[in-house]
């Protein structure tokens, strides 16, 4: 037990002595240029790096924690070689958002074993100053308490806004005199030709229908729509006008035969076979009506 006790002990003494020496080969030396520090201003740190050629050893780079130091650029010197002897040395320049009375910071170098075995050496702490930007109160200061009403300028720019809101209104009065009428127009007609497309689908979906079922329901239906439309698109009651009243307009004497083909079926309960033929010709009336229509609201 005791020779195993000895062999140990002469192990550690030879590992504490490599690495006194492996230490003495190497000197790295660290410290700020300047004696105090402002918050968030540039400070200078430099380091150097003595150390045998046969060691591979680097310094920090930009992707080195510098915490609580924020990094804010680094320039590096060529390396110096003498009696064998590297000479490396680099001066960093940080900022600091700490507040505390005295600073410190050491950096360190990397000596590079392996891909894997890295050694840290770092230079003794150096401290620096802290700067505060507020003076110190002095004993003779006292605060005045003040309870006077103080007018504050409201959040809301009421002015700005009635202003805004003023010239927005101007220009939309001088928009609607300008192009009012025109707009209206252009209003008109898109509603217009909303409305003819939606009937023209129903009316085309129920002649279909009549040519291969001819029935009176569908029939009275479909001629209550049309004359819906109608009444809508021309102005006129057509929803409450007998087919002679409406054969008696100046425009509707081509629908004479269609009306009373139309009216056999659905007042008489007469079905013929043709009856989806008077339904066309009432979907091209309707549709030279559109057109008239458009076009006189264009010209007007």
């Amino acid at each position: 037990m005791r020779n195993v006790l000895d062999k140990f002990l002469i192990l550690l003494f030879s590992i504490i002595l490599s690495a006194t020496a492996y230490g003495q080969q190497i000197a790295v030396r660290g410290g700020f240029l300047q004696d105090s520090v402002k918050i968030g201003e540039n400070i200078t740190y430099w380091l150097t790096a003595e150390y045998p050629q046969s060691i591979d050893l680097i310094l920090p780079d930009t992707l080195y924690d510098f915490t609580p130091w924020e990094f804010s650029g680094k320039q590096y010197f060529p390396s110096q070689l003498k009696n064998g002897q590297v000479f490396d040395s680099a001066v960093y320049t940080l900022q600091s958002y700490e507040i505390d009375e005295v600073q410190y910071l050491g950096l360190p170098a990397f000596v590079v074993k392996s891909k894997s075995d890295t050694t840290t050496i770092k230079a003794a702490l150096d401290s620096i100053y802290f700067q505060t930007l507020i003076p110190a109160a002095s004993d003779t200061l006292r605060l005045k308490t003040n309870l006077d009403y103080q007018d504050v300028d409201s959040i809301v720019n009421y002015p700005l806004i009635w202003i805004i809101a003023g010239a927005f209104l101007v220009i939309a009065l001088i928009v609607f005199l300008v192009f009012g009428k025109r707009i209206r127009k252009m209003l008109k007609l898109r509603r217009l030709k909303k409305d003819y497309i939606r009937f023209s689908e129903e009316l085309s979906t129920s002649i279909q229908t009549l040519k291969k079922d001819p029935n009176q329901k569908l029939a009275e239906h479909t001629l209550a729509a049309w004359k819906l439309f109608l009444e809508k698109m021309e102005k006129k009651p057509f929803s409450t006008l007998t087919t002679r009243e409406i054969m008696a307009m100046e425009y509707t004497s081509e629908l004479n035969g269609t009306l009373k083909s139309i009216d056999r079926c659905v007042y008489g309960g007469i079905n013929d076979d043709n009856l989806y033929k008077s339904f066309q010709a009432i979907e091209d009336f309707t549709q030279h009506r559109y057109t008239v229509i458009s076009d006189q609201i264009k010209n007007s």
